[in-house]
């Protein structure tokens, strides 16, 4: 080999370097060049589906981009966040989900969790999860249902999702209240609801304004809040906690991209978050559903999770047993 020939292959690999380099500043700093897919890994009509539309409108205000909400429901939530996370790290898929993200690799259905992403930003904290049941239940109250399912052990039909959260506070019910629930796997909050109306389930947690109005007409009956505190937005409804049963399962909101997105992407998309967020017009939103819009950056929202996750482990081998 002669030095001209290293000479030249030096400069091309060099050439090609900086060529690469520079493609790759531009994108970002072109970000979003395209439409932004926010995938949202459950179906159509729940709250994590009305949650994502709504913060969406706000950040394409934001990022002057066009946002579009995909909605890849099915082993919950786990077959959409595989799509995000394998997905180009660019910042043009972007997960929109809850603590559920965490429940499957919990209940040892998959070999991936939040860690395997990069967290970009919590935008909500939602404590409004409930226990209901329909209007001809035995039970009307934490009491009369303890003491019924007590004696009447798998009798009691807990409508959940396999792998997702409500099969989450399914278990942890059992265990709390020291009960046998029966588990069907129903799906998410729209189809639980259309469940219980039907008859077809006797016991769902669902958030307290998907059924607000089911309880207002006597159709479900309000068994109450699964929190420490009530909640101040609907004060009249009794905790779980204070009728003797100190169970809390709340829910937070945050947008992931994938591992390897660069930090220049996260950074801008979180920004835009933070900005709806503590926007006076998306909190007036937000408080019609009684959430409570909270923002964590990228590092506080990657410990929150930390910290989560390591909570819901006390959970693990219930979730196995079950499984």
């Amino acid at each position: 080999m002669n030095i001209t020939s290293v000479r030249n292959g030096f400069t091309v690999a060099i050439a090609a370097t900086f060529t690469l380099g520079t493609l790759s500043l531009h994108a970002e700093e072109s970000y979003p060049s395209k439409t932004i897919q926010i995938v949202v890994p459950v179906n159509p009509g729940g709250d994590t589906d009305l949650n994502a539309r709504v913060l969406g409108n706000h950040l394409e205000e934001e990022l002057d981009a066009s946002l579009a909400i995909v909605n890849v429901g099915g082993g919950g939530g786990s077959i959409g966040m595989r799509r995000v996370k394998d997905a180009e790290p660019d910042g043009h898929s972007v997960l929109f989900f809850h603590g559920e993200g965490m429940v499957p690799q919990l209940a040892g259905l998959v070999d991936f969790g939040l860690a395997d992403f990069q967290m970009v930003a919590v935008a909500i904290l939602d404590d409004t999860t409930v226990l209901a049941t329909h209007k001809n239940a035995p039970y009307t109250d934490m009491d009369s249902l303890v003491d019924y399912a007590t004696e009447n052990p798998n009798t009691v039909e807990f409508g959940m999702m396999t792998g997702g959260y409500p099969h989450l506070v399914g278990v942890g019910l059992e265990d709390a209240l020291d009960i046998d629930l029966t588990m069907v796997d129903i799906g998410g909050n729209a189809a639980k609801i259309v469940a219980l109306r039907g008859g077809h389930t006797d016991l769902i947690n669902v958030q307290y304004s998907l059924v607000e109005d089911y309880f207002e007409s006597g159709e479900f009956i309000n068994l109450g809040l699964l929190s420490q505190e009530r909640n101040p937005y609907f004060e009249d409804v009794p905790t779980t906690a204070e009728q003797g049963y100190p169970v809390e399962f709340n829910k937070f909101f945050y947008f992931a991209m994938p591992k390897d997105t660069p930090e220049s992407i996260v950074e801008k998309f979180s920004a835009a978050v933070e900005r709806v967020v503590n926007s006076p017009e998306y909190q007036e939103e937000a408080a019609e559903y009684y959430l409570t819009p909270n923002y964590l950056g990228p590092e506080d929202a990657t410990e929150y999770v930390e910290q989560q996750y390591q909570g819901l482990q006390q959970y693990q081998e219930l979730f196995l047993n079950t499984n």
